[in-house]
């Protein structure tokens, strides 16, 4: 997210005093060739940060799945980094994992020079006493409660340490929208019953100006059978209430087309997916640009029009609607969203992930590539000069053929 030296329209760049950040970038590539799993790989060093931080005892075991095409890797191990910046000061923060424990563990700052704030491996562990509170940091050394699958920084952070909170608050503050699930939907139907509503609606009417209005469902609870109902209730002896889903209300028009009422849809099941996934995204997105928090969006183009996309990055460009410093990062198969017309995205916001024959996959900046800086973007990625494309080469003889002849 480091600006190259390009012209970008004032407003679009947040400036520190080493270097210019992105407040959007954009990720291309096949199928297949590491895009879902670089979100993948951030979500997981999110998650094992913030839930040991919260829960000394979360199993991050389970959700570990390093690089599977190598003879030896069950001789290898995985490293995280992460580079990223809490009231104008840079923080390098990363650790090492091998299928049971933690490895290596460190947490440098930076303002003026490079500083170790802590340092961990086999052999030792150290921290600074300038900013890890020492009477916490040596009750749980010496008390050996520093476990080998655990993190230090989560380790502080659950008895209080101010400076790990607040490291492990900027993590809280990152979100992942997987495309393989729209659990995320959740957050705006918890939304739609807040002060956020409003917002949510003028963002739904964008897609569907038809929209009136929204509101959580409700399902009667006496309507279960009574053994259900007997196991929903709280200490109270209360059923809590069970939430259905959303209703949108769209005008309904009389035969002269004038304006006669309003009628019920279910989102889930009677709006478009594209409705439905505007919703799911409405809450993040807003959330995200309220609070300088960062987004990334799997697959966003999934179910949305290419204006709506780049209306959607506009918002996070724009000074006026992205004021405390939101970061968007996407990754997506539209090009149009490099189209020089547009001007959603300059070379330096845009990456490709390739993957070789060994399954490695890669990642590179579209600054890497030697081309014509006179012709568009677009025009390029199509012709394949970035890579990031599907090899398709005699695609339609072979699809059907089989060993030994054509089908």
């Amino acid at each position: 997210m480091v600006a190259a030296d390009l012209n970008h329209p004032a407003g679009t760049l947040m400036h520190f005093p080493a270097y210019d950040v992105l407040k959007t970038a954009v990720v291309f590539g096949a199928n297949a060739s590491g895009k879902t799993k670089l979100f993948q790989a951030f979500k997981f060093m999110s998650d094992m940060v913030f839930e040991l931080a919260n829960d000394n005892k979360y199993n991050w075991k389970k959700d570990y799945a390093p690089f599977a095409l190598a003879e030896d890797m069950d001789e290898k191990s995985s490293s995280f980094e992460i580079v990223f910046v809490i009231e104008g000061i840079q923080y390098r923060y990363g650790f090492e994992i091998d299928g049971e424990r933690v490895l290596a563990e460190w947490l440098y700052r930076k303002k003026n020079e490079e500083r170790c704030v802590l340092y961990r491996d086999e052999a030792e562990l150290t921290y600074h006493a300038t900013y890890i509170r020492s009477n916490i940091a040596d009750n749980l050394i010496n008390a050996k409660m520093v476990r080998d699958d655990t993190l230090f920084l989560a380790t502080l952070a659950v008895w209080n340490d101010p400076f790990s909170r607040k490291i492990v608050g900027w993590f809280a503050g990152c979100n992942v929208l997987s495309a393989s699930t729209n659990h995320f939907a959740g957050f705006s139907l918890e939304k739609l019953n807040t002060q956020m509503k409003s917002q949510i609606l003028t963002f739904m009417q964008t897609a569907d100006f038809n929209i009136e209005d929204m509101f959580v469902r409700e399902t009667d609870a006496e309507l279960l059978p009574d053994e259900v109902k007997a196991r929903m209730k709280n200490v109270r002896g209360q059923i809590p209430r069970m939430v259905d889903g959303v209703s949108v209300l769209h005008k309904t028009f009389d035969h002269n087309g004038l304006s006669h009422g309003k009628a019920a849809f279910m989102l889930e099941r009677e709006e478009s997916y594209g409705t439905y996934r505007m919703f799911a995204l409405s809450a993040p997105i807003i959330d995200t640009l309220q609070n300088g928090k960062v987004l990334f969006v799997d697959e966003i183009d999934n179910g949305l029009h290419s204006d709506l996309l780049s209306a959607i990055v506009a918002l996070f460009s724009s000074r006026t609607t992205n004021k405390y410093g939101a970061q968007l990062i996407i990754n997506t198969h539209n090009r149009d969203l490099i189209n020089s017309n547009l001007s959603n995205f300059l070379p330096d916001q845009i990456w490709i992930t390739e993957k070789d024959r060994f399954g490695e996959a890669t990642l590179k900046s579209v600054l890497d590539f030697k081309t014509d800086s006179k012709r568009p973007l677009d025009e390029l990625f199509r012709e394949g000069r970035f890579g990031g494309v599907p090899y398709l080469n005699h695609f339609m003889e072979n699809v059907l053929e089989e060993k030994g002849g054509k089908a």
